[in-house]
C-alpha cells in the first residue's frame, strides 16, 4: 500500500473553526494497527497476544415472553462466570448490503425469458437499492476473547494456544445456543476474520470495494513492488495488515477522527452515569439507535475471593472514615453509600455465588459528514439522557478511545477510569446485546423492513438448511392485506424462477392485472366459462425425468387409476355430502365401468396410444359417467345430482380440458362459483394443480390457496380437508411449497374442533400475522405461542404491517412494493383512482398529439395544393 498521512486527510476534510496547523507526519497506516498474523481464525495482535472474534447471530429477544427472556439472561450469566477473564463485546450498525441480493435477483432476471417479467425485476431491483440506501440498515455483533493461562511451557506453543481458544469457543456456541443464538461457521476462518477487520477499518470503502477486491490487488501490487510476474512467479510475503489497513487516517482533531474518509466520534458511558435499576438486555435500545451508531462492551472478571477480601478491607476502611465525619458533612452520604454497596457486592459475592465484573461501555459515533457527525453525536445523548445514563466525550482522547474500539480487546487505562463501573455477574448479564435479529437471506424474497431495527427482511422458504419445509400461512382480518401480501411474494418468486400456482375462490379479479402483466396464465372457471379443467382426466405425475433420477419404471409404480379414483371420490363427497356407504360403492363401480369404456384399466400402459410418445387416450368425461349412473336404479339419486353438469347449469365443467399449466405464473380464478359449487371449484383447481406439483421434483413451486376456511372450515368436507392437509404435509417431498392465507380464524378452526386449521399452521415453517381482531388473535395465540406484547402489537397493526414468525424466532415487517408491482396489485379505491386519472391523462395526450399531426399533414396538403 502507498505510504499515507496521518494528517493528510485533513487538507481534504475541513472542519469549521480555526486550528493551528498540525506538523505532517508521514507514516505506514499498516505500523497503526497492532495485527501481526492472522492464523487458523487466530489473530496475533504486535504486542504478543493471541485473540479469537466470533460473530454471533441475533434474536428477537425483546418479542420473548417474560419467562424466556428470564431464562436467557440467566443462561448468559451462567456462561459469564466459565468465560475467559477480559471479554470484549461490539455491536457493528451499517447500511444494509443488499449486493448479494441484487446479484442472484439480476442473474435469475438475466435467464428470463419473459420481457414484462424482466422489467418487473429490474423496477424491483430499484427499488431495493433505494430502500437499501435510504433507510435499511444491518448489525452484526461479535464477541472477542484472548488466550489467557497462568504459565506457558514455550512462547511457541501454538498448539496449546488453538486448543484452549477451541474449548473456550465450544463453551460458547454450547451456551449461546441454550439462549437460542448461534455462532456463524465460516469456511475459510482466516478469510472470515480478515474482512471483519476490513470492513471495521474500511466503514465507507468495503461498500464499493468487496474485501476479495482489496486482497486481488494488494497481491498485484506486491508482485509489481517486487518484478514478479503474476501467475508465474509465487508471491512474495504480504503483511496481513496490508489488507485491512484504512486508506487514510487522520488523528490531528481533538474532537473526532477521519477514518477512510469517514468522520468518528467518541462517547463513554461515566463510571456514576448508569441508572440504579436496569431490565435484561436493556442495552438494545443503543444498539438499535439507528445508523452510524456503533457499541463496545469491556467486561473484565475478578478473581471471587481476592475479591471478596478487598471488598471487606474497603468496608472497614470506609466505616473508619464515616465515624471521623459529622452526619452534616458532604462525603458523609457518598462513604454511607460506598459501604452500603460494599455490603451488596460482598453478599452477592460470599451468598450467592456471583463474581464482579468492572464493566466499561463506549460508543462510536460515525458519519460521512462533520456536520451529520455533530447531529448524530447531539441526537445519541438525548437519547442516553432520556435513558438516565450520563455520557462523556472523550475529547482530547479519540486516538484512545479509537484502539479501546478496535476488536482487540484492549482498553486505554485513561478511559478504563473514567467508565469503570464495577457489577455482580447478574449486572453483566442484563447488558446481553445480541437482541437485534434480521430475518435475511440473501437467495430469498424481499418482504419489507423490519420495524425494529430497519434491516430488510428477506425470506427463502427453500432454503432446507434454515427452514424444515417451505410453507406459509397468512392469516389477517378483512382489509389488513393478506391479497397484496400473496401477490408481492408471488410476483418475487415468480423473478427468482419459482413456479407460481395461485387458486383465488373469492375476489379472483384482485389477481388479474398482476398477471397479466407479467405474462402470466388466467384461468377462470365459471359456469359458462371458456376454459375448463376435465376432472376425470389421469394426469401421469412420473416424468422420465424422475425416472431417470429414481430408476423407476411406470409399470412398477401403483395404478394410477385407483389413486385417480381416490382423487374423484372426494370430489363427489363435495358435491354429495349426504352420499351413503352403499352409494358411494355404486359410484366406485361406475367409475371403473366408465374409464374401461375407453379402454383404461388398473394397468398403467392402458391410458397411453403411445408410451414411448408420451401420447395420452382421449379421457372420458362427466357426461359418460352420468349415462352409466342411469343404467343403475341405485344411482339414479346420483345421476340426477350429476345431471348439472351435464345437461344444468354447469355443462361448461363437461368438456377435455383445454387449459395449460405450463406458464411459471398461473392465477386459478373460482371466484365465480357459488354455493356448493365453490368448494367443488376449489377441488378441480386442486387436483389439477397437484398433479403438476408431483410431476417434477427438481422444480421449486409454489401453491397459493387464498381463503383456505372454504376448505378445512367448520362447513367443510372432512375428505377436502385431508386433502388439504396432505399437500402441506408432503409438498415438500416434491420440491415445493404450499401458501394458505385466511381471514376467518373462527371457521379455520371450525371444523373437528380446530385440528385441520392447528394441523395445517404447525406444517407451515413461516408464519405471516397481519393485522387481527382481539377475539381472532385469541385463536391463534397457543398455536403460535404469542406473548401478550405480541398480541397487543398484532391487533394495533396499521394495513400492510405483519408479525412474521420462522425457526421460533417472531420479527415485525412493513410489507412493501414497488411502484410497479404496487400497481399490479393494488385494490385500494383511492390508489385505483388515481391510476385511472393517470392512464386517461396519457391517453389524452397521446390523442391531442396525433390530432397535432393529422393538422399538420393536412395544413401541408393544402399549402402544396395552392402552390400547384
Amino acid at each position: 500500500m502507498a505510504r499515507q498521512s496521518h494528517t493528510g486527510n485533513a487538507r481534504r476534510h475541513k472542519s469549521p473553526g480555526r486550528r493551528k496547523k498540525a506538523a505532517a507526519r508521514l507514516e505506514f497506516v499498516q505500523d497503526y494497527i497492532p495485527l501481526k498474523e492472522i492464523r487458523n481464525g487466530i489473530v496475533e495482535t504486535t504486542d504478543g497476544r493471541y485473540l479469537k472474534i466470533l460473530e454471533i447471530e441475533p434474536i428477537n429477544f425483546l418479542l420473548r415472553s417474560n419467562e424466556e427472556q428470564w431464562g436467557i439472561i440467566s443462561t448468559f450469566a451462567s456462561w459469564l462466570k466459565i468465560s475467559p477473564m477480559r471479554l470484549q463485546f461490539k455491536s457493528v450498525t451499517r447500511k444494509a448490503d443488499s449486493d448479494k441480493y441484487v446479484a442472484g435477483l439480476e442473474a435469475d432476471i438475466e435467464s428470463e425469458d419473459v420481457t414484462a417479467c424482466r422489467e418487473l425485476g429490474r423496477g424491483t431491483i430499484q427499488f431495493i437499492r433505494e430502500e437499501g440506501s435510504r433507510e435499511a440498515l444491518s448489525r452484526r455483533f461479535f464477541l472477542i476473547f484472548q488466550y489467557e493461562a497462568v504459565r506457558r511451557q514455550s512462547d511457541n506453543d501454538y498448539g496449546e494456544v488453538y486448543a484452549a481458544l477451541q474449548t473456550v469457543t465450544q463453551n460458547a456456541k454450547t451456551y449461546f445456543a441454550q439462549c437460542g443464538n448461534s455462532i456463524v461457521q465460516p469456511k475459510d476462518e482466516d478469510a472470515f476474520v480478515a474482512e471483519i477487520l476490513y470492513m471495521y477499518f474500511n466503514r465507507r470503502s468495503c461498500v464499493e470495494d468487496p474485501f476479495q477486491s482489496r486482497l486481488n490487488r494488494v497481491v498485484v501490487d506486491a508482485m509489481a513492488a517486487k518484478r514478479r510476474v503474476v501467475g508465474i512467479d509465487p508471491v512474495p510475503k504480504i503483511r496481513t495488515s496490508n489488507f485491512v489497513a484504512p486508506r487514510g487516517l487522520d488523528l490531528s482533531h481533538a474532537g473526532y477522527i477521519i477514518m477512510d474518509g469517514t468522520y468518528y466520534t467518541y462517547l463513554y458511558i461515566r463510571k456514576n452515569g448508569f441508572p440504579q435499576q436496569v431490565r435484561g438486555g436493556w442495552m438494545s435500545s443503543l444498539i438499535n439507535a439507528g445508523e452510524g451508531v456503533d457499541v463496545d462492551l469491556h467486561l473484565h472478571r475478578e478473581i471471587r475471593g481476592k475479591t471478596i477480601d478487598r471488598v471487606a478491607q474497603r468496608i472497614r476502611l470506609n466505616r473508619t472514615k464515616l465515624r471521623e465525619l459529622q452526619d452534616t458533612s458532604t462525603d458523609y452520604e457518598e462513604l454511607a453509600g460506598s459501604i452500603q454497596a460494599g455490603y451488596y457486592i460482598k453478599q452477592g459475592l460470599s451468598s450467592r455465588n456471583e463474581d464482579l465484573f468492572y464493566m466499561s461501555v463506549l460508543i462510536t459515533i460515525s458519519a460521512p459528514t462533520y456536520e451529520e457527525l455533530q447531529w448524530r453525536k447531539q441526537q445519541m445523548s438525548d437519547l442516553m439522557k432520556s435513558m438516565d445514563i450520563q455520557v462523556g466525550d472523550c475529547l482530547f482522547q479519540q486516538e484512545a478511545a479509537l484502539r479501546s474500539t478496535m476488536p482487540f480487546l484492549y482498553l486505554d487505562p485513561g478511559l478504563e477510569r473514567k467508565s469503570k463501573r464495577n457489577v455482580l455477574t447478574s449486572g453483566a448479564a442484563s447488558t446481553y446485546m445480541f437482541t437485534s435479529f434480521e430475518l435475511s437471506d440473501d437467495n430469498g424474497i424481499l418482504l419489507g423492513l423490519n420495524r425494529h431495527n430497519n434491516s430488510l427482511c428477506i425470506v427463502d422458504p427453500f432454503n432446507t438448511k434454515v427452514n424444515k419445509n417451505a410453507n406459509f400461512t397468512i392469516c389477517g382480518t378483512s382489509g389488513a392485506g393478506k391479497t397484496f401480501t400473496m401477490q408481492v411474494m408471488a410476483l418475487r418468486l415468480r423473478m427468482r424462477g419459482v413456479q407460481c400456482y395461485i387458486i383465488a375462490p373469492l375476489k379472483g379479479h384482485e389477481f388479474k392485472r398482476a398477471c397479466h402483466k407479467i405474462g402470466g396464465t388466467y384461468i377462470k372457471l365459471a359456469p359458462g366459462s371458456s376454459a375448463c379443467i376435465n376432472v376425470m382426466e389421469i394426469r401421469p405425475t412420473l416424468t422420465p425425468e424422475m425416472e431417470l433420477i429414481d430408476e423407476l419404471d411406470y409399470n412398477d409404480i401403483d395404478s394410477m387409476l385407483a389413486k385417480k379414483i381416490q382423487q374423484l371420490m372426494i370430489f363427489f363427497s363435495l358435491l354429495i355430502p349426504d352420499m351413503n356407504n352403499e352409494e358411494e360403492q355404486m359410484l366406485d363401480e361406475a367409475l371403473v365401468k366408465t374409464y374401461a369404456k375407453f379402454g383404461i384399466t388398473h394397468d398403467n400402459n392402458s391410458i397411453y396410444v403411445d408410451q414411448s410418445r408420451g401420447e395420452i387416450k382421449t379421457m372420458p368425461i362427466l357426461g359418460d359417467l352420468y349415462e352409466i349412473l342411469k343404467e343403475n336404479p341405485l344411482t339414479t339419486r346420483l345421476a340426477t345430482i350429476v345431471s348439472r353438469f351435464v345437461t344444468g347449469s354447469a355443462q361448461s365443467f363437461n368438456r377435455q380440458t383445454n387449459v395449460n399449466l405450463d406458464n411459471k405464473y398461473v392465477v386459478l380464478d373460482i371466484s365465480e362459483l357459488k354455493g356448493k359449487l365453490l368448494p367443488v371449484g376449489m377441488m378441480i383447481a386442486l387436483d389439477y394443480v397437484w398433479d403438476q406439483v408431483k410431476a417434477d421434483r427438481t422444480r421449486r413451486k409454489m401453491v397459493f390457496i387464498d381463503e383456505i376456511w372454504k376448505l378445512i372450515g367448520g362447513a367443510a368436507n372432512k375428505q377436502a380437508a385431508e386433502f388439504c392437509l396432505e399437500i402441506f404435509k408432503i409438498i415438500r417431498g416434491y420440491g415445493g411449497g404450499a401458501l394458505a392465507a385466511t381471514q376467518d380464524l373462527s371457521d379455520f378452526f371450525g371444523l373437528e374442533d380446530g385440528r385441520y386449521g392447528r394441523a395445517i399452521l404447525n406444517n407451515s415453517k413461516t408464519k405471516i400475522i397481519l393485522n387481527l381482531e382481539p377475539d381472532e388473535a385469541e385463536y391463534v395465540k397457543d398455536v403460535l405461542k404469542l406473548t401478550r406484547t405480541e398480541i397487543r402489537s398484532i391487533t394495533q397493526f396499521e394495513r400492510g404491517e405483519a408479525l412474521i414468525s420462522s425457526n421460533s424466532n417472531k420479527v415485525p415487517v412493513i410489507i412493501k412494493a414497488s411502484r410497479e408491482e404496487q400497481q399490479m396489485i393494488t385494490t385500494d379505491r383511492a390508489e385505483l383512482e388515481a391510476m385511472l386519472n393517470e392512464l386517461k391523462a396519457v391517453a389524452d395526450i397521446a390523442e391531442s398529439g396525433s390530432n397535432g399531426s393529422s393538422a399538420g399533414l393536412t395544413g401541408g396538403m393544402e399549402g402544396k395544393d395552392a402552390e400547384d
